[in-house]
């Protein structure tokens, strides 16, 4: 049987023939110890071997420290967003019953994670948070609720991990439940939407929106069949990302819609796109939907939502746009897309998305009930995927001093003059991998403290230990340092007052950068205080900027916005909102995607639809 077993140790098992055969020759005693040694090699065969190379399921990602404290303070500043909107937290099941989840995302049902047969009950793994939230609902009749839920996600997609696009991903799920007034809760989730993302070092973005009833109003009075809506919807969203001729071709050619019908959609959704309240004054002059009660009445409930986004500061951010379509099927009313519009991204496409689901409820109860509900899922894994590329290459420390010996045999000093500093609140750390490690030089203390960006380096010497004092330092860049040589020695500071010494010092090299652009440069390091001051002083001055200065304040505002997270801080609450371009400039720029964009779908509960070949084959069904 040695070849059997030589094909199961080739295939991964990581046991080799040579290995199966020394333990039968340590066996030859007898039958007894004969079946122990192949059990024994069967067990190591089974259990990967001792040489497998670990490795890490496809479309998952472990983190470091530096990038989980990124991922900390992002996940902070989005709870205070939930927070302040009154918003309670909920959790569901990892896993849900297979038919709660089936049904409820067109074609991208295929992409759900099924899970083998535990006891009688069909499972898969949760899609997203939205259908789970309305099984909830069904279930416990809370009422009017809004709710947040921050948690992890599973779908058999084609991953993209430069993009942001994974098989295991974080949603942040926002969603006001029950009975308001018309668009007065659709108005506040799109508004926490743009709360959040304006309180990420981002950089700009902008919320294409539209409405369901509108669109379907527009397939009806083109021609295009009942049965056809979904279908053709799936298509229509991909207008972001492919030109009106490819959007068209799989109209016509693999929908089967006659090209006619195709033509009267593109008339529409192609030239209806902009400033809200500008665009909207064309569509009701242009008479389309003239004798479509249904698509009026929508038009007139938007017509009150530009007055309550108005009203919340948000609508400067939004662009009115026929052409977005988001082909989940639970979709009733109005539905949303924020996009990351700022230039040098990794072109990760749509970042938030949500809508409303007013029958989606009703599924989960007998009596078919409906429950009015509006939510916003944020991409998270998409927002790390741009903070990161924003973070790449600059210090990740948060440490404020560093502390380092002169001499031999400091080690004592340096624990207790750190000690001093954590007493006063300052963030300290000093060498720990020698007893008497060198000051300067390759391999050094003070060549890691610039490495890591740390702003203040205390120095304990033989001489000044005797006497009771440190000198402290405020360090520059690597290179300022090298052009200064020993000029600067630092001051002489007694151990008593240290922690006020240095607590100054970082305020004042804050106050130093008190203008944006320079607190963007000292980003890293720079006490909280004066970077929240920084970041509103680059809003307030961004909101009366001209257009073309925009790109400048925002740049800046990503750096200190990257330095508040970076010291696992969450950005200052009450911002005052700098515009993004006027979504009709912003939409024409989006109406040509670069490569990278082009290329990235839609997250959370976002469309993922496959565009070739080896992604179907990647979807068939698996338990």
């Amino acid at each position: 049987r040695l070849p059997s077993f030589r094909s199961s140790a080739s295939s991964g098992g990581g046991v080799e023939e040579a290995q199966l055969r020394a333990a039968l020759k340590c066996s030859s005693g007898g039958a007894a110890e004969l079946l122990a040694g192949v059990e024994a090699a069967l067990e190591r065969l089974g259990s990967g071997g001792a040489r497998r190379t670990p490795k890490i399921a496809k479309g998952t990602r472990d983190f470091g420290p530096d990038q989980m404290k990124v991922r900390s303070g992002a996940f902070a500043s989005i709870r205070e967003v939930f927070d302040k909107h009154g918003a309670v937290e909920i959790d569901t099941p990892v896993f849900e019953l297979k038919e709660t989840l089936m049904g409820k995302y067109g074609e991208d049902t295929k992409l759900i994670y099924d899970l083998a047969d535990q006891g009688g009950e069909l499972l898969a793994l949760r899609y997203d948070l939205t259908v789970p939230f309305a099984r909830f609902l069904a279930m416990h009749s809370v009422g009017n609720i809004k709710r947040f839920h921050i948690a992890k996600v599973y779908r058999r997609d084609n991953p993209q991990l430069a993009r942001g696009r994974y098989r295991e991903f974080y949603q942040c799920d926002f969603d006001v439940a029950g009975t308001y007034l018309p668009m007065v809760a659709d108005a506040e989730v799109v508004t926490v939407a743009v709360e959040i993302l304006r309180s990420l070092p981002i950089g700009s973005f902008m919320v294409k929106l539209n409405h369901r009833v509108i669109l379907d109003a527009i397939f009806e009075l083109c021609g295009v069949p009942a049965n056809k809506f979904r279908a053709i919807c799936s298509a229509v969203d991909k207008l972001d990302k492919e030109p009106w001729s490819e959007v068209r071709r799989e109209m016509v050619e693999d929908k089967g819609l006659p090209a006619a019908n195709a033509d009267a959609i593109g008339k529409i959704v192609t030239q209806f796109s902009g400033e809200p309240r500008e665009t909207w004054k064309r569509l009701m002059e242009a008479g389309v939907f003239k004798g479509h009660q249904k698509a009026r009445e929508a038009l007139a409930d938007l017509e009150k939502l530009w007055d309550y986004l108005d009203a919340m500061g948000s609508l400067k951010f939004v662009s009115f746009d026929l052409s977005l379509a988001r082909g989940l099927d639970y979709y009733t009313g109005l539905i949303y897309e924020c996009v990351h519009t700022a230039e040098g991204g990794p072109g990760v496409g749509s970042i938030a998305a949500g809508g409303r689901y007013d029958g989606l409820v009703g599924m989960f109860n007998q009596g078919g009930a409906k429950v009015p509900c509006v939510g916003v899922s944020i991409g998270v894994e998409r927002i790390f995927a741009i903070l990161e590329a924003n973070q790449r290459g600059k210090a990740n420390s948060k440490v404020q001093a560093f502390v380092a010996s002169v001499g031999k045999g400091m080690l004592v000093q340096r624990m207790s003059t750190a000690k001093a500093l954590w007493d006063a609140g300052v963030s300290a750390e000093f060498w720990q991998h020698k007893e008497s490690p060198k000051f300067a030089g390759p391999n050094s203390q003070l060549e890691y403290a610039l490495a890591n960006g740390i702003p203040v380096v205390v120095i304990v010497g033989e001489n000044e230990a005797k006497r009771g004092v440190v000198k402290v330092k405020a360090l520059k860049s690597k290179e300022e340092e090298d052009e200064s040589g020993d000029s600067d020695q630092g001051t002489e500071v007694g151990l008593a007052d240290l922690g006020g010494y240095v607590n100054a010092l970082l305020e004042k090299g804050s106050s130093a950068s008190s203008s944006f652009g320079a607190a963007a440069a000292s980003s890293g390091s720079a006490p909280r205080p004066a970077l929240a001051a920084a970041f509103n002083s680059a809003s307030s001055a961004a909101a009366s900027a001209p257009l073309s200065e925009h790109t400048a304040f925002d740049e800046a505002r990503v750096a200190i916005g990257m330095g508040l997270l970076m010291q696992g801080c969450v950005a200052p609450p009450p911002i005052v909102p700098s515009p993004v371009p006027p979504p009709q400039v912003a939409a024409k720029t989006a109406a040509k995607p670069s490569a990278k964009a082009a290329a990235a779908d839609d997250d959370d509960d976002m469309d993922l639809g496959f565009d070739d070949e080896e992604e179907e084959e990647e979807a068939k069904p698996a338990a």
